[in-house]
């Protein structure tokens, strides 16, 4: 199920969201507090975030209610503790009843907002292998960087991506035999993990590794819009094509700094050389380089 927003921005949906976790954590904090007006409060917030998570997030948010808890802890079930002889004080129960909530919503809120299709209806996730789909779950465990463990299972519904039973568990352990996410049940059947520091840095550094790799791809489609628009414009000279392709090579081990300066300087020459006018080398440079070319105006 591929859960989206309506009439409503993502902007505002998350910030309505937090808004109500502070004001949670306000009534919690409040001394003194009269049992009913808590009550009250308490049960009035709860409503809230209840009714605009129904109204905003389609097509049906019954799944994502559900991981609301609103129940008590089970030490305060009763008015009196199956340890004690003394009566329960009701606004502690009260209180552990609405921290309670207060943790829920925020884990809820994590997995929300690394839910793809809510920032983006047209972001499907494309997952076409094992690993594809570990370095997403890792990308989104980063991204929630903390001391909250988070279900596989959940990363994956919330993201509509397909599993096989117990895959979740599976992939928990593979990951944490790797030493990128901490368990937190190491012997038995629960798949909350959270991302370690050196699983941080393993999909922060591939994720540099991409990033890297897609600008170079651009650059090279730029730069082959280059050779074609200066052969339509009679530059047929092979020493264009040699200092421009040369520039291609060095992409990968300069700086973009650097790159940019070699590029100015070899616009220069040709320029100064009267091989291409000012006004193209101009040009060349703001679209290689995305800036402008101060030296030749």
């Amino acid at each position: 199920m591929n859960y989206n927003l309506k009439e409503i921005s993502h902007f505002d949906f998350f910030e309505i969201l937090e808004k109500y976790v502070k004001n949670i954590e306000v009534l919690l904090e409040s001394e003194n507090a009269i049992l009913s007006e808590f009550i009250e409060k308490s049960n009035s917030l709860i409503q809230k975030v209840e009714t605009h998570i129904n109204q905003y997030i389609v097509p049906s948010p019954d799944i994502i209610l559900d991981l609301l808890d609103k129940g008590y802890n089970s030490i305060f079930d009763n008015k009196y503790s199956q340890y004690s002889f003394n009566k329960v004080n009701e606004v502690k129960k009260e209180i552990e009843r609405l921290d309670r909530f207060r943790k829920s919503l925020k884990l809820l809120i994590g997995y929300l907002s690394i839910t793809e299709t809510l920032f983006d209806v047209n972001n499907l996730v494309q997952i076409e292998t094992i690993s594809d789909k570990n370095d997403f779950i890792l990308s989104k465990l980063n991204i929630l960087f903390g001391d909250e463990m988070y279900s596989i299972y959940r990363i994956l519904e919330f993201n509509n991506i397909k599993y096989r039973d117990k895959e979740s568990r599976e992939i928990a352990e593979d990951l944490f035999r790797r030493g990128y996410v901490i368990l937190k049940d190491r012997y038995g059947d629960s798949d909350k993990v959270k991302i370690s520091v050196k699983g941080a840095s393993y999909i922060e550094r591939k994720h540099k590794r991409n990033k890297n790799n897609k600008i170079k791809s651009e650059l090279d489609k730029k730069i082959d819009n280059i050779i074609e628009h200066l052969t339509k414009l009679g530059h047929g000279q092979e020493i264009i094509f040699n200092e421009i392709d040369e520039l291609r090579d060095l992409q990968y081990n300069l700086p973009k700094k650097t790159w940019a300066q070699l590029l100015k300087g070899k616009l220069i020459d040709l320029a100064l050389s009267k091989v291409i006018s000012t006004e193209t080398a101009s040009s060349v440079y703001e679209y290689l380089v995305n800036n402008n070319f101060q030296l030749l105006k």
